[in-house]
């Protein structure tokens, strides 16, 4: 019988609250029955004191040892490269790593210095290998690696806005938003690379724009390149929502997993960085803070203990897939839903279940996806067929038209 391995994917995952593990209770055996669990540190760890980053979008530390959760829950690989990661400076990704390499856990996405970051996390499960690369598509630049400096491997995005109307200054018309071609032939030569080490290569990115349920140009650019180039899988997450779901010569991409564990008081207005704007250090009073900043909707402080995100950012998953040494073999999801302990819970089809995929199905059709999920037998699971290529509006492009 061929050998195969399960791995399992989870979103953000904050941990600024007291008793951490508590928080996995719910979803702590299933994701220790995975072959590998990967999930994505959204915050900076450190075990010294904090330092006051004067920019107000910056997260302030929460304590190394609340890392202990990672562990109990049962993650293997933590991707540490978010655009939060040297809000604390260079021992904000340094001290997590060497915790994390003391607990067994594999890490990826920032390192010491540029090729440090570039490096993949190699597991073997059942004989197979697994390489595990990661990349920040979202800045800011001040997180970015260099070969003298402590950051995370990334992919610079650059962004141009289109104003049709008369009137200067006025909303946009348009967005484009598109990849640095040089810096995205490095994530080529990395997962070519890893290809030589490693059976099955999977990439999970920071991108996209908080709870925006439609798909910036450069995802679905860089996305679909990495699996051209060989990736079996893409994941992703930053976005603190579901976002749509792809099967793309049939490979999944993720394009938002969503909140996981995301439990923080640093949004509360009497956080110690709460009173810090923009202006202290950009000068431009054109920008709001950014707890204000509600065009997406996506804080909400109190509803739920610890929990400052809105309440539709509690429907999430855990992302399913089986590989073989010749590649992926199935894949789908497992519903979630954030309880009021902000425990991410499993649920069923006949539970609420439902209510998950009808929200993660309707964002499917918002950003122009023709993909109907479908559930197991028991009702537990979301499974895709992997033969059938999911239908887009981006799709097919005139052959004169390119991104690069």
């Amino acid at each position: 019988m061929e050998a195969k391995a399960t791995v399992l994917g989870l979103g953000d995952v904050i941990l600024d609250a007291p008793n951490p593990e508590s928080f996995f209770e719910n979803s702590k055996d299933m994701i220790r029955a995975a072959d590998i669990a990967i999930a994505n540190m959204e915050d900076p760890h450190i075990s010294r004191p904090s330092w006051r980053n004067p920019e107000s979008h910056s997260a302030p530390a929460s304590d190394l040892d609340n890392l202990r959760a990672y562990k109990y829950a049962g993650i293997d690989v933590a991707t540490i490269g978010g655009n939060h990661c040297f809000d604390q400076g260079a021992y904000g990704i340094l001290d997590p790593i060497a915790y994390f390499q003391q607990n067994g856990i594999a890490t990826c996405g920032a390192g010491k210095d540029y090729e440090s970051a570039r490096k993949p996390a190699i597991l073997e499960r059942n004989g197979i290998k697994f390489a595990f690369l990661h990349y920040n598509l979202t800045g800011p630049r001040e997180c970015y690696a260099t070969i003298m400096k402590t950051g995370c491997a990334y992919i610079r995005v650059g962004t141009a806005y289109c104003n049709d109307r008369a009137e200067p200054g006025g909303s946009p018309t348009a967005i484009y938003t598109v990849a640095d071609p040089r810096v995205k032939r490095n994530m080529v030569d990395d997962i070519l690379a890893a290809k030589k080490r490693a059976d099955n290569v999977i990439v999970y990115f920071h991108s996209g724009s908080p709870g925006k349920p439609l798909l910036n140009q450069y995802e679905l650019d860089i996305m679909h390149y990495a699996i051209d180039v060989g990736a079996e899988m893409v994941l992703a997450a930053h976005t603190h929502a579901l976002a749509s779901i792809e099967i793309y010569r049939n490979k999944p991409i993720f394009y938002g997993l969503g909140n996981f564990v995301t439990v923080t008081g640093a949004m509360d207005p009497n956080a110690k960085n709460a009173k810090q704007r923009h202006t202290d250090f950009y000068g431009w009073s054109g920008i709001q803070p950014w707890w204000d900043y509600d065009i997406f909707k996506m804080i909400r402080p109190g509803k739920v203990p610890n929990y400052p995100f809105a309440d539709h950012s509690r429907n999430t998953i855990m992302a399913k897939s089986e590989f073989s040494k010749d590649g992926i073999v199935s894949c789908g999801f497992v519903p979630c839903w954030i309880n009021d302990q902000a425990q991410p819970t499993p649920v069923t089809r006949d539970g609420k279940g439902a209510d998950v995929v009808a929200y993660l199905q309707d964002w499917e059709k918002r950003a122009g996806f023709d993909f109907e999920f479908q559930w197991n037998e028991e009702g537990t699971e979301i499974v895709f067929d992997l033969t059938q290529d999911t239908k887009s509006v981006y799709d097919n492009p005139p052959e004169e038209f390119s991104f690069y």
